[in-house]
């Protein structure tokens, strides 16, 4: 190898090594996790490493009306000090419309203010089947009664589409697990890993990717509601 290349290789291997970094840490900051008191509470050590990790974090509010989760107020709190943009998440136990009327109502006065955005998780069946879609049509209403933030709807494809196929195409947006493979119904924005983890945590937790280009980063994290999914 003539010396000239071999110099010409010192200068640009360093400049390689860089530009790939730099694009693993742009990967990385797409990654969206969703926390809740399972993680644990927060310290100002991992938010604030967890900034240069993530595109935003969903965090968990309550468990429906009877439990709210322990470090929700603590952590959303760091979210704001830190910069951290952010939406939070109702996990419903609603049995009923007017209980889910009620247990939308209670999630909208515990939700930290500077939320972003606000999610229904419909994953586990406490109403008839029957009663399904009417009670998941209830707890938009009722929300979109009392702000005008974006309303999502998460569920797993299997779920959403046997018990809420209806109502949920209401939502602003759809945010659908499916670990397997990317769902095959109307995402906006998809779960893709129960198991991911986040260096700044030093846990592994689950993860979510936007899907749906006419919902960028900026669709979430800023500006009012689009129409609708209507898928």
């Amino acid at each position: 190898m003539k010396k000239w290349t071999k110099y010409l290789l010192l200068l640009i291997l360093p400049l390689m090594t860089l530009v790939s970094l730099a694009g693993t840490s742009a990967h990385a900051a797409t990654a969206i996790p969703d926390i809740s008191e399972w993680q644990g509470k927060l310290t100002d050590k991992q938010v604030s490493g967890l900034k240069s990790q993530v595109a935003f974090v969903i965090n968990r509010r309550q468990y429906g009306i009877g439990h709210v989760d322990r470090y929700a107020s603590h952590n959303t709190a760091l979210y704001t000090k830190y910069g951290i943009p952010f939406g939070e998440y109702d996990f419903a136990t609603f049995s009923s419309p007017a209980r889910a009327k009620a247990e939308a109502k209670t999630f909208y006065q515990r939700a930290n203010p500077n939320a972003q955005f606000y999610v229904l998780d419909y994953e586990a069946l406490h109403t008839s089947r029957g009663q399904s879609n009417a009670a998941v049509n209830a707890w938009y209403n009722e929300m979109h009664h009392l702000t005008n933030k974006k309303l999502v709807f998460y569920s797993y494809q299997s779920f959403a589409t046997s018990y809420a196929n209806q109502a949920r195409k209401k939502f602003d947006a759809q945010w659908i697990a499916n670990y397997s493979k990317k769902p095959t119904i109307q995402t906006d924005l998809w779960q893709f890993s129960n198991h991911k983890y986040f260096p700044a945590l030093k846990k592994h937790v689950d993860a979510s990717s936007i899907l749906n280009s006419k919902k960028p980063l900026n669709w979430w994290i800023g500006g009012t509601p689009n129409a609708s999914a209507n898928n």
